[in-house]
């Protein structure tokens, strides 16, 4: 009895005793185990960190060493199950195919991170990638999409307070544009990007600061102010120096020559392009920094009457140009190699290269694209004020409602004694406040009704533009057509080709030459955007014949005489008695102007 008494509580010690141990064994064995891994993620995250570091400032240097140490990034993440690092190296990848080719996988790389990054909702990262897809779209010449994303980084950026992405979502809305031929927009970015590095003064910015400093100068010299052109580009070039920037150099080189050729100086423009050819061989041969080095020396030798080199250097760009999808660098080529063809006397060659640049350059930037851009930009400027208007009417609500309490609280506290007085001051303060509020609204109206006015005006002049560049586009055709009347001609009288092919190329070219069916496309152009402008000529005085109404639709897109005088195939002095006649005929005083008086019409 006394035995089985003692038995249970023996075989109860002895298993708690076991269990004991057996979690003791468990806790060491999993401890053993998971400790290395520890160290291993440590390690592994550390060397993530030191590959991002060195990726920031050496990407671009050389394309496959730049894309191994990001592959490696890529699958130490998704080994370690890291998001956040996996979508960097995604987009560091990304980064660095962009130096050296234009393709969809880099569109595809990007959606992939920045989809990470927004899952996540790590902001800093979203604005970096969409910068990054901005500036395909804009190597792309996709300047629609280009704005978009990069006007949305800068928006993103602003919100988390990150000045130095808002500098870099700037420089590239300033890029987009310059492309545009905003250069009045384009400056007030790239100096926005500009003033932002100056603050934070951070060396790790120094190349971007230089990127904003050379783009200014691009800027400048595309507006014609070769002064302020070559001191911002020598600004950046001494920047580029300070880092052993090799690209950065290769584009001061390009653009200073781009600089001193403009301004007629072809020693200098040969030696900086010379130099700028020489940094560009130094990295990758068939990137779009090496496109436009061989393109600015194919124009350079043009210029220079070199047409052999110059045909030579621009094949070579414009072979670069068609393997990366370089569309805008393409479409300049062509147009260079148009006019070398023209000097050869090979026309039809001429012809099929003009062909070909005007359908490059009319799918870049047609009238829808600058619609949609137009209407974006309205949007963006709609729904910023639209919010400013709801953000002044809340506050308004909220002081209206403080003051209320305020007034209901002083009229409980003297209700007694005055009563009276109290419902006075009362209604006094909350009339004030409506009027405050009404005044307000009034000014807010007036801000809208401004930005509708200044919308209007925006797609009028981008409509006039658009007539502009139809006018002359048309006369380059009809010159370049003319050129080749003549030289079939020739041809026809040496006895160089039979009577056949003669009557069939003249019936070509003066099918092209069709004069009538140029105006009539224009005139159609023309009344969409000024309607009844023709009318109100007509009811000034009916008399003014078809040439004159012609000569004053030109005026009123703003067309220069020399410009006018070119679509009428006569010289100054001609068109100066034509004016002459329409001023007359308008019976205008020798004091007015007649161009102000045709754009009041």
């Amino acid at each position: 009895m006394p035995v089985r008494f003692y038995k249970k509580p023996v075989i109860m010690a002895v298993s708690i005793a076991l269990l004991v141990v057996l979690i003791i064994a468990l806790f060491f064995f999993l401890y053993k185990n998971h400790t290395p891994q520890k160290e291993q993620y440590k390690s592994e995250k550390k060397q993530l960190s030191e590959i991002f570091a060195t990726l920031d400032t050496a990407y671009w240097r050389n394309k496959d060493n730049g894309l191994f140490i990001s592959d490696k990034a890529v699958n130490i993440a998704k080994k370690i199950n890291d998001s956040n690092a996996l979508a960097e190296a995604l987009y560091n990848k990304a980064r660095i195919l962009q130096k050296f080719e234009i393709n969809d996988s880099i569109f595809n790389i990007n959606n992939q991170a920045l989809a990470m990054a927004e899952k996540l909702h790590n902001d800093t990262l979203i604005v970096k990638i969409k910068n990054g897809i901005g500036h395909y779209y804009y190597y792309k010449d996709n300047y629609y999409l280009s704005m978009i994303y990069y006007t949305e980084a800068e928006s993103i950026a602003a919100k988390i307070g990150n000045n130095y992405l808002i500098a870099k979502a700037a420089n590239g809305l300033g890029l987009v544009y310059t492309e545009m031929y905003d250069y009045k927009r384009a400056l007030e970015y790239y100096e926005k990007s500009i003033n932002i590095y100056k603050k934070l003064a951070n060396k790790a910015y120094t190349y971007d600061y230089c990127s904003a400093l050379m783009n200014i100068g691009v800027c400048y010299m595309y507006k014609g102010d070769y002064t302020k052109a070559t001191l911002y580009q020598n600004k950046a070039l001494d920047k580029a120096n300070q880092l052993h920037n090799m690209e950065m150099i290769c584009k001061s080189y390009g653009n200073l020559g781009t600089i001193e050729q403009e301004r007629g100086h072809n020693a200098s423009a040969l030696n900086y392009l010379l130099k700028n050819l020489d940094y560009s061989n130094q990295g990758n041969k068939y990137n779009k920094m090496n496109a436009i080095t061989l393109h600015n020396l194919g124009s350079h030798y043009f210029f220079n009457k070199q047409y052999d080199k110059s045909e030579e250097f621009l094949n070579q760009s414009l072979s670069i140009s068609q393997k990366m999808g370089f569309k805008s660098m393409e479409g300049g080529t062509f147009f260079v190699l148009s006019e070398v063809k023209k000097k050869q006397e090979q026309w039809q060659k001429a012809y099929e290269y003009h062909t070909r640049w005007q359908a490059i350059n009319d799918s870049i930037l047609s009238s829808d694209i600058k619609k949609k851009i137009s209407d974006y930009q309205w949007e963006m400027k709609s729904q910023k004020k639209k919010y400013e208007e709801e953000l002044l009417l809340k506050k308004y609500d909220i002081q209206k409602k403080r003051n209320l309490i305020l007034i209901i609280a002083v009229v409980s506290i003297a209700v007694i004694a005055l009563v009276v007085g109290r419902s006075l001051k009362k209604s006094v303060k909350f009339q004030k406040l409506q009027n405050t509020y009404l005044q307000e609204k009034m000014k807010t109206d007036e801000k809208i009704n401004a930005l509708e006015k200044l919308h209007y005006q925006s797609e009028i002049e981008a409509k006039n533009k658009e007539l502009t560049t139809l006018s002359l586009q048309l006369v380059t055709k009809n010159e370049i057509l003319t050129d080749i009347s003549d030289a079939t001609n020739k041809l026809y009288e040496t006895k160089m080709i039979d009577e056949a092919s003669f009557k069939n190329l003249n019936k070509i070219i003066k099918d092209s030459l069709n004069a009538g069916k140029d105006w009539e496309q224009f005139k159609s152009m023309f009344e969409k955007v000024h309607q009844d402008f023709f009318v109100k000529l007509k009811r000034l005085n009916s008399k003014l014949s078809e040439n004159e109404l012609r000569l004053c639709a030109y005026l009123k897109i703003n067309l220069s005489n020399a410009e006018i005088a070119r679509i009428f195939n006569i010289n100054p002095g001609t068109l100066k008695i034509n004016r002459h006649h329409i001023r007359k005929k308008l019976n205008l005083e020798s004091k007015d102007s007649l161009e102000d008086y045709i754009r009041e019409i």
